[in-house]
Protein backbone atom coordinates (compact mmCIF):
# COMPACT_ATOMS: atom_id res chain seq x y z
CA UNK A 1 0.00 0.00 0.00
CA UNK A 2 1.55 3.40 -1.04
CA UNK A 3 1.90 6.45 1.95
CA UNK A 4 0.40 9.29 2.47
CA UNK A 5 2.65 11.16 0.44
CA UNK A 6 1.54 9.65 -2.81
CA UNK A 7 0.82 11.67 -5.39
CA UNK A 8 -3.05 11.63 -5.30
CA UNK A 9 -4.98 10.46 -7.74
CA UNK A 10 -7.74 12.23 -9.76
CA UNK A 11 -10.70 10.80 -7.58
CA UNK A 12 -13.09 13.19 -5.97
CA UNK A 13 -12.21 12.14 -2.61
CA UNK A 14 -8.67 13.11 -3.50
CA UNK A 15 -9.28 16.78 -3.91
CA UNK A 16 -11.35 16.31 -0.80
CA UNK A 17 -8.90 15.13 0.98
CA UNK A 18 -6.39 17.45 -0.08
CA UNK A 19 -8.37 20.21 0.42
CA UNK A 20 -8.65 19.68 4.13
CA UNK A 21 -4.91 18.62 4.39
CA UNK A 22 -6.03 15.12 5.83
CA UNK A 23 -4.08 12.07 5.59
CA UNK A 24 -5.99 8.89 4.77
CA UNK A 25 -5.80 8.18 8.55
CA UNK A 26 -7.31 11.65 9.36
CA UNK A 27 -10.52 11.01 7.01
CA UNK A 28 -10.87 7.40 8.43
CA UNK A 29 -10.57 9.17 11.87
CA UNK A 30 -13.03 12.12 10.54
CA UNK A 31 -15.50 9.49 9.04
CA UNK A 32 -15.53 7.35 12.42
CA UNK A 33 -15.82 10.43 14.37
CA UNK A 34 -18.92 12.03 12.78
CA UNK A 35 -20.73 8.44 12.61
CA UNK A 36 -20.89 8.26 16.45
CA UNK A 37 -21.90 11.34 15.98
CA UNK A 38 -24.71 9.67 14.05
CA UNK A 39 -25.36 6.54 16.49
CA UNK A 40 -23.17 4.43 14.28
CA UNK A 41 -19.72 2.68 16.12
CA UNK A 42 -17.57 2.55 13.41
CA UNK A 43 -13.37 1.72 13.73
CA UNK A 44 -11.19 4.41 11.76
CA UNK A 45 -9.07 2.25 9.47
CA UNK A 46 -7.28 4.21 6.89
CA UNK A 47 -7.41 1.08 4.35
CA UNK A 48 -11.07 1.47 3.74
CA UNK A 49 -10.31 4.93 3.05
CA UNK A 50 -7.61 4.10 0.90
CA UNK A 51 -10.16 1.26 -1.35
CA UNK A 52 -12.56 4.09 -1.86
CA UNK A 53 -10.27 6.66 -3.24
CA UNK A 54 -8.02 3.79 -5.28
CA UNK A 55 -9.95 0.58 -5.77
CA UNK A 56 -13.46 2.47 -6.92
CA UNK A 57 -15.22 0.63 -3.53
CA UNK A 58 -18.32 2.46 -2.84
CA UNK A 59 -18.54 3.18 1.06
CA UNK A 60 -21.56 1.65 2.59
CA UNK A 61 -24.07 3.81 3.33
CA UNK A 62 -23.40 5.03 7.25
CA UNK A 63 -20.06 6.04 5.93
CA UNK A 64 -21.38 8.18 3.31
CA UNK A 65 -23.64 9.75 5.73
CA UNK A 66 -20.68 10.35 7.99
CA UNK A 67 -19.01 12.10 5.34
CA UNK A 68 -21.68 14.44 4.19
CA UNK A 69 -21.63 15.40 8.01
CA UNK A 70 -18.41 16.54 8.18
CA UNK A 71 -18.27 18.33 4.86
CA UNK A 72 -21.49 20.04 5.77
CA UNK A 73 -23.21 18.30 2.68
CA UNK A 74 -27.28 17.53 3.32
CA UNK A 75 -28.39 14.05 3.16
CA UNK A 76 -30.82 14.50 0.60
CA UNK A 77 -28.07 15.23 -1.59
CA UNK A 78 -26.27 11.94 -1.00
CA UNK A 79 -29.35 10.50 -1.85
CA UNK A 80 -29.76 12.12 -5.23
CA UNK A 81 -26.35 11.81 -6.90
CA UNK A 82 -24.33 8.23 -6.30
CA UNK A 83 -21.42 8.01 -4.89
CA UNK A 84 -19.04 10.31 -5.69
CA UNK A 85 -21.15 12.40 -7.60
CA UNK A 86 -22.52 14.26 -4.13
CA UNK A 87 -18.64 14.96 -3.20
CA UNK A 88 -17.61 18.76 -3.75
CA UNK A 89 -16.64 19.68 -6.99
CA UNK A 90 -12.93 19.92 -7.67
CA UNK A 91 -12.20 23.76 -7.16
CA UNK A 92 -9.03 24.27 -9.33
CA UNK A 93 -8.18 25.59 -13.09
CA UNK A 94 -9.46 23.34 -15.42
CA UNK A 95 -7.26 20.57 -16.96
CA UNK A 96 -6.25 21.59 -20.79
CA UNK A 97 -6.59 24.81 -21.04
CA UNK A 98 -4.13 26.06 -24.00
CA UNK A 99 -1.92 28.82 -22.87
CA UNK A 100 -3.49 31.13 -25.16
CA UNK A 101 -5.29 34.51 -24.12
CA UNK A 102 -8.89 32.61 -24.51
CA UNK A 103 -7.07 29.89 -22.04
CA UNK A 104 -5.96 32.68 -20.06
CA UNK A 105 -9.55 34.13 -19.70
CA UNK A 106 -10.95 30.81 -18.97
CA UNK A 107 -8.89 30.12 -16.25
CA UNK A 108 -9.68 33.55 -14.58
CA UNK A 109 -13.36 32.55 -15.70
CA UNK A 110 -12.92 29.17 -13.60
CA UNK A 111 -11.33 31.60 -10.56
CA UNK A 112 -13.90 33.85 -9.90
CA UNK A 113 -16.87 31.32 -10.62
CA UNK A 114 -14.99 29.10 -7.85
CA UNK A 115 -18.28 27.35 -7.73
CA UNK A 116 -19.98 29.21 -4.88
CA UNK A 117 -16.97 27.14 -2.87
CA UNK A 118 -15.38 28.31 0.11
CA UNK A 119 -11.89 29.63 -0.76
CA UNK A 120 -10.35 27.73 2.11
CA UNK A 121 -11.60 24.70 0.74
CA UNK A 122 -9.73 24.86 -2.50
CA UNK A 123 -7.07 21.69 -2.99
CA UNK A 124 -3.61 23.04 -2.64
CA UNK A 125 -0.85 21.82 -5.06
CA UNK A 126 2.08 20.04 -3.34
CA UNK A 127 4.75 17.70 -4.33
CA UNK A 128 4.68 15.54 -7.66
CA UNK A 129 1.28 18.09 -8.45
CA UNK A 130 3.08 20.66 -8.11
CA UNK A 131 6.28 19.81 -9.64
CA UNK A 132 3.57 18.97 -13.06
CA UNK A 133 2.56 22.96 -12.55
CA UNK A 134 6.62 23.83 -12.82
CA UNK A 135 6.76 21.41 -15.95
CA UNK A 136 3.90 22.79 -17.27
CA UNK A 137 5.58 26.31 -17.38
CA UNK A 138 8.73 25.02 -18.62
CA UNK A 139 7.14 23.69 -21.82
CA UNK A 140 5.43 26.97 -22.41
CA UNK A 141 8.76 28.67 -22.25
CA UNK A 142 10.52 26.04 -24.39
CA UNK A 143 8.56 26.34 -26.77
CA UNK A 144 6.86 22.83 -26.58
CA UNK A 145 3.22 24.01 -25.61
CA UNK A 146 0.68 26.46 -26.86
CA UNK A 147 1.88 30.03 -26.63
CA UNK A 148 -0.13 33.46 -26.95
CA UNK A 149 -2.36 34.24 -29.73
CA UNK A 150 -3.16 37.83 -30.29
CA UNK A 151 -6.45 38.54 -31.43
CA UNK A 152 -8.46 35.98 -33.36
CA UNK A 153 -8.65 33.13 -31.75
CA UNK A 154 -11.50 34.62 -29.50
CA UNK A 155 -15.11 36.05 -31.30
CA UNK A 156 -15.68 39.28 -29.51
CA UNK A 157 -18.48 40.30 -27.50
CA UNK A 158 -21.06 42.63 -28.52
CA UNK A 159 -21.22 45.80 -26.27
CA UNK A 160 -18.82 48.10 -24.55
CA UNK A 161 -15.39 48.08 -25.02
CA UNK A 162 -12.15 49.33 -23.38
CA UNK A 163 -10.32 52.43 -24.10
CA UNK A 164 -7.38 54.02 -22.99
CA UNK A 165 -8.57 56.13 -20.03
CA UNK A 166 -10.81 52.83 -18.56
CA UNK A 167 -7.39 50.80 -18.93
CA UNK A 168 -5.78 53.97 -17.15
CA UNK A 169 -8.15 53.99 -14.65
CA UNK A 170 -7.56 50.13 -14.24
CA UNK A 171 -3.58 49.92 -13.97
CA UNK A 172 -4.13 52.77 -11.11
CA UNK A 173 -6.80 51.13 -9.11
CA UNK A 174 -3.80 47.95 -8.84
CA UNK A 175 -1.10 50.03 -7.68
CA UNK A 176 -3.62 51.73 -5.00
CA UNK A 177 -4.85 48.24 -4.12
CA UNK A 178 -0.74 47.24 -3.42
CA UNK A 179 -0.60 50.66 -1.08
CA UNK A 180 -3.42 49.43 0.59
CA UNK A 181 -2.13 46.46 1.31
CA UNK A 182 0.95 47.48 2.05
CA UNK A 183 -1.26 49.81 5.36
CA UNK A 184 -4.56 47.19 6.09
CA UNK A 185 -2.93 43.40 4.90
CA UNK A 186 -4.67 41.25 2.64
CA UNK A 187 -7.90 40.53 4.18
CA UNK A 188 -9.10 44.18 3.60
CA UNK A 189 -8.04 44.36 0.18
CA UNK A 190 -9.06 40.74 -1.52
CA UNK A 191 -12.72 41.63 -2.68
CA UNK A 192 -11.97 44.77 -4.15
CA UNK A 193 -9.55 42.74 -6.22
CA UNK A 194 -11.29 40.23 -7.00
CA UNK A 195 -14.14 42.94 -8.17
CA UNK A 196 -11.70 44.48 -10.22
CA UNK A 197 -10.89 41.53 -12.11
CA UNK A 198 -14.36 40.77 -13.05
CA UNK A 199 -14.20 44.56 -14.32
CA UNK A 200 -10.90 43.80 -15.97
CA UNK A 201 -12.84 40.19 -17.24
CA UNK A 202 -15.78 41.77 -19.02
CA UNK A 203 -13.66 44.23 -20.93
CA UNK A 204 -11.43 41.38 -22.32
CA UNK A 205 -14.13 39.77 -23.25
CA UNK A 206 -15.65 42.55 -25.47
CA UNK A 207 -11.60 41.96 -27.23
CA UNK A 208 -9.48 42.10 -28.55
CA UNK A 209 -9.04 45.30 -28.07
CA UNK A 210 -6.24 47.30 -31.09
CA UNK A 211 -3.46 49.44 -30.33
CA UNK A 212 -1.83 47.76 -27.23
CA UNK A 213 -4.35 47.80 -25.63
CA UNK A 214 -4.99 44.76 -25.27
CA UNK A 215 -2.40 43.70 -23.81
CA UNK A 216 -2.46 46.03 -20.80
CA UNK A 217 -5.60 44.52 -20.02
CA UNK A 218 -3.78 41.31 -19.60
CA UNK A 219 -1.33 42.87 -17.84
CA UNK A 220 -3.69 44.49 -15.72
CA UNK A 221 -5.58 41.03 -15.28
CA UNK A 222 -2.29 39.46 -14.20
CA UNK A 223 -1.32 42.04 -11.49
CA UNK A 224 -4.97 42.17 -10.28
CA UNK A 225 -4.28 38.17 -9.42
CA UNK A 226 -1.06 38.24 -8.18
CA UNK A 227 -2.10 40.49 -5.76
CA UNK A 228 -5.02 38.34 -5.15
CA UNK A 229 -2.94 35.69 -4.47
CA UNK A 230 -0.45 37.41 -2.17
CA UNK A 231 -3.92 38.36 -0.56
CA UNK A 232 -5.01 34.92 0.25
CA UNK A 233 -1.66 33.85 1.07
CA UNK A 234 -1.73 36.60 3.94
CA UNK A 235 -5.33 35.11 5.26
CA UNK A 236 -3.97 31.83 5.10
CA UNK A 237 -5.94 30.52 1.88
CA UNK A 238 -3.48 28.92 0.30
CA UNK A 239 -5.38 26.92 -2.16
CA UNK A 240 -6.87 29.87 -3.08
CA UNK A 241 -3.64 31.68 -3.24
CA UNK A 242 -2.22 29.08 -5.75
CA UNK A 243 -5.34 29.29 -7.93
CA UNK A 244 -4.44 33.14 -8.39
CA UNK A 245 -1.11 32.82 -8.95
CA UNK A 246 -1.71 30.28 -11.62
CA UNK A 247 -3.79 32.23 -13.59
CA UNK A 248 -1.68 35.04 -13.20
CA UNK A 249 1.17 33.61 -14.96
CA UNK A 250 -1.45 32.58 -17.99
CA UNK A 251 -2.36 36.19 -17.97
CA UNK A 252 0.84 37.40 -18.06
CA UNK A 253 1.89 34.69 -20.11
CA UNK A 254 -0.93 36.28 -23.12
CA UNK A 255 0.82 39.50 -22.17
CA UNK A 256 4.26 38.38 -22.88
CA UNK A 257 5.15 40.30 -19.56
CA UNK A 258 7.88 38.01 -18.26
CA UNK A 259 8.93 40.17 -14.90
CA UNK A 260 5.38 39.60 -14.49
CA UNK A 261 5.52 35.93 -14.42
CA UNK A 262 8.87 35.68 -12.61
CA UNK A 263 6.83 38.02 -9.81
CA UNK A 264 3.67 35.36 -9.70
CA UNK A 265 6.67 32.03 -9.83
CA UNK A 266 7.90 34.36 -6.69
CA UNK A 267 5.11 34.27 -4.77
CA UNK A 268 4.05 30.96 -5.29
CA UNK A 269 7.29 30.56 -3.87
CA UNK A 270 7.18 32.47 -0.21
CA UNK A 271 3.39 30.80 -0.23
CA UNK A 272 5.04 27.36 -0.10
CA UNK A 273 7.25 28.48 2.43
CA UNK A 274 4.45 30.27 4.85
CA UNK A 275 2.59 26.81 4.68
CA UNK A 276 6.14 24.61 4.92
CA UNK A 277 6.47 23.14 1.79
CA UNK A 278 10.04 23.73 1.02
CA UNK A 279 11.14 21.77 -1.62
CA UNK A 280 7.93 23.10 -3.24
CA UNK A 281 8.99 26.72 -2.59
CA UNK A 282 12.62 26.35 -4.06
CA UNK A 283 11.08 24.94 -7.23
CA UNK A 284 9.26 28.06 -7.37
CA UNK A 285 11.81 29.80 -7.07
CA UNK A 286 13.94 29.01 -9.31
CA UNK A 287 11.03 28.89 -11.92
CA UNK A 288 10.64 32.86 -10.95
CA UNK A 289 14.55 33.18 -11.96
CA UNK A 290 14.76 31.00 -14.97
CA UNK A 291 11.07 33.13 -16.32
CA UNK A 292 12.72 36.68 -16.27
CA UNK A 293 16.70 36.22 -17.01
CA UNK A 294 16.49 40.08 -18.54
CA UNK A 295 14.78 41.44 -15.53
CA UNK A 296 16.01 44.72 -14.05
CA UNK A 297 19.13 43.70 -11.01
CA UNK A 298 16.79 45.22 -8.04
CA UNK A 299 13.57 42.48 -9.86
CA UNK A 300 16.49 39.61 -9.61
CA UNK A 301 17.84 40.84 -6.07
CA UNK A 302 13.50 39.93 -5.00
CA UNK A 303 13.99 36.44 -6.83
CA UNK A 304 17.11 35.74 -4.96
CA UNK A 305 15.21 36.19 -1.42
CA UNK A 306 12.92 33.97 -2.03
CA UNK A 307 15.63 31.40 -3.47
CA UNK A 308 16.97 31.94 0.16
CA UNK A 309 13.53 31.79 2.52
CA UNK A 310 13.21 28.29 0.48
CA UNK A 311 17.13 27.41 1.04
CA UNK A 312 16.31 28.39 4.50
CA UNK A 313 13.26 26.04 5.56
CA UNK A 314 15.17 23.32 4.11
CA UNK A 315 17.99 23.80 6.36
CA UNK A 316 21.00 25.06 3.65
CA UNK A 317 22.81 27.36 5.52
CA UNK A 318 25.10 27.91 2.89
CA UNK A 319 23.15 27.95 0.26
CA UNK A 320 20.60 30.59 1.85
CA UNK A 321 23.60 32.70 2.21
CA UNK A 322 25.19 32.75 -1.17
CA UNK A 323 21.49 33.40 -2.08
CA UNK A 324 21.41 36.60 0.00
CA UNK A 325 24.55 37.48 -1.04
CA UNK A 326 23.36 37.71 -5.01
CA UNK A 327 20.52 39.55 -3.65
CA UNK A 328 22.63 42.25 -1.96
CA UNK A 329 25.46 42.70 -5.04
CA UNK A 330 22.30 42.82 -7.31
CA UNK A 331 20.18 45.69 -4.73
CA UNK A 332 23.61 47.38 -5.08
CA UNK A 333 24.22 47.71 -8.24
CA UNK A 334 19.93 48.51 -9.14
CA UNK A 335 19.87 51.82 -10.72
CA UNK A 336 16.10 52.05 -9.83
CA UNK A 337 14.56 53.71 -12.98
CA UNK A 338 13.64 50.78 -15.10
CA UNK A 339 12.35 49.12 -12.43
CA UNK A 340 8.09 47.78 -12.97
CA UNK A 341 5.72 49.63 -10.88
CA UNK A 342 4.93 47.17 -8.62
CA UNK A 343 8.23 46.27 -6.91
CA UNK A 344 8.75 50.12 -5.69
CA UNK A 345 8.41 48.02 -2.29
CA UNK A 346 11.45 46.36 -2.34
CA UNK A 347 14.73 48.24 -1.47
CA UNK A 348 17.33 48.11 1.30
CA UNK A 349 14.60 47.79 4.47
CA UNK A 350 13.45 44.70 2.99
CA UNK A 351 16.31 43.07 1.89
CA UNK A 352 17.64 43.51 5.64
CA UNK A 353 13.70 42.02 6.99
CA UNK A 354 14.72 39.06 4.53
CA UNK A 355 17.60 38.30 5.62
CA UNK A 356 16.89 38.40 9.38
CA UNK A 357 13.52 35.92 8.93
CA UNK A 358 15.66 33.92 6.12
CA UNK A 359 18.52 33.26 9.58
CA UNK A 360 15.50 33.04 11.92
CA UNK A 361 14.35 30.29 10.04
CA UNK A 362 18.11 28.88 10.24
CA UNK A 363 17.82 29.16 14.09
CA UNK A 364 20.47 32.00 14.13
CA UNK A 365 18.34 34.27 15.94
CA UNK A 366 21.61 36.11 17.09
CA UNK A 367 22.40 37.29 13.67
CA UNK A 368 18.56 37.97 12.60
CA UNK A 369 18.15 40.07 15.25
CA UNK A 370 19.70 43.05 14.51
CA UNK A 371 19.15 42.91 10.52
CA UNK A 372 15.22 42.78 11.29
CA UNK A 373 16.32 45.54 13.95
CA UNK A 374 18.25 47.71 10.73
CA UNK A 375 15.18 47.07 8.80
CA UNK A 376 12.90 48.56 10.90
CA UNK A 377 14.71 51.68 11.81
CA UNK A 378 15.37 52.41 7.98
CA UNK A 379 11.43 51.01 7.03
CA UNK A 380 9.16 53.12 5.12
CA UNK A 381 6.71 53.75 8.01
CA UNK A 382 3.49 53.44 5.33
CA UNK A 383 4.24 49.83 5.22
CA UNK A 384 2.35 48.96 8.91
CA UNK A 385 1.64 45.24 8.10
CA UNK A 386 5.29 44.64 7.13
CA UNK A 387 6.19 46.58 9.85
CA UNK A 388 3.91 45.10 12.12
CA UNK A 389 4.99 41.52 10.91
CA UNK A 390 9.18 42.65 11.28
CA UNK A 391 8.45 43.82 14.82
CA UNK A 392 7.18 40.72 15.75
CA UNK A 393 10.06 38.64 14.17
CA UNK A 394 12.68 40.92 16.20
CA UNK A 395 10.92 40.27 19.41
CA UNK A 396 11.23 36.52 18.50
CA UNK A 397 14.84 36.45 17.63
CA UNK A 398 15.07 38.70 21.13
CA UNK A 399 13.53 36.27 23.35
CA UNK A 400 15.53 33.02 22.01
CA UNK A 401 18.90 35.30 22.50
CA UNK A 402 17.77 35.45 25.90
CA UNK A 403 17.36 39.36 25.89
CA UNK A 404 13.73 39.25 27.63
CA UNK A 405 13.84 43.31 27.98
CA UNK A 406 14.38 44.07 24.19
CA UNK A 407 11.53 41.28 23.42
CA UNK A 408 9.31 42.48 25.36
CA UNK A 409 9.30 46.12 24.35
CA UNK A 410 9.70 44.70 20.76
CA UNK A 411 6.37 42.75 21.22
CA UNK A 412 4.02 44.93 23.20
CA UNK A 413 4.75 47.32 20.07
CA UNK A 414 4.05 44.79 17.49
CA UNK A 415 1.02 44.00 19.66
CA UNK A 416 -0.33 48.07 19.38
CA UNK A 417 0.66 48.27 15.68
CA UNK A 418 -1.09 44.72 14.91
CA UNK A 419 -5.07 46.53 16.14
CA UNK A 420 -5.00 48.94 12.74
CA UNK A 421 -3.95 45.46 10.57
CA UNK A 422 -6.32 42.80 9.35
CA UNK A 423 -3.58 40.53 8.21
CA UNK A 424 -4.28 36.66 9.88
CA UNK A 425 -0.54 35.94 9.46
CA UNK A 426 0.77 38.85 11.10
CA UNK A 427 -1.83 37.76 13.79
CA UNK A 428 -0.04 34.78 14.09
CA UNK A 429 3.86 36.27 14.00
CA UNK A 430 2.19 38.70 17.27
CA UNK A 431 1.05 35.16 19.11
CA UNK A 432 4.17 33.36 18.20
CA UNK A 433 6.14 36.51 19.63
CA UNK A 434 4.25 36.94 22.82
CA UNK A 435 4.51 32.97 23.23
CA UNK A 436 7.57 32.43 23.36
CA UNK A 437 8.57 35.33 25.40
CA UNK A 438 6.10 34.12 28.00
CA UNK A 439 7.95 30.76 28.06
CA UNK A 440 11.39 32.50 28.21
CA UNK A 441 10.15 34.35 31.38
Amino acid sequence: MADDTAPAPSHPLASVRRSHGWSYQDLARVVADNARALGVPMAARREKVWRWEHWGVVPERDSQRALARALGIPLREVDARPWPGWLPPFGGIPDGLPWTRAGGLDALDALLDGGGRDPRSHPVLAGAEFRDAVADWTAVMDGRASGPAPGGATTARSGSAADEETASWLEHGVLGLRRLDDRLGGAAVRHRVEADLRITLELLRHGPHPGGLDARLLRVAAGLAQLGGWAATDCGRHGAAQRHYLTGLRLAHGAEDRPQAANLWAGLSLQAVFAGRHDDALAAARAAESAAPGATSRTRAMLATRRARAYAGLGEDTACRRALEDAGRLLDTAPGDDDPSWLYWFDEAELCAQSGVALLDLGRADEAAPLLEKALAIQDPRYRRDRTLYTARAALARARTGDLDTARVLTDAAVDLARDCGSPRVAIAVEQARTTLSRAR
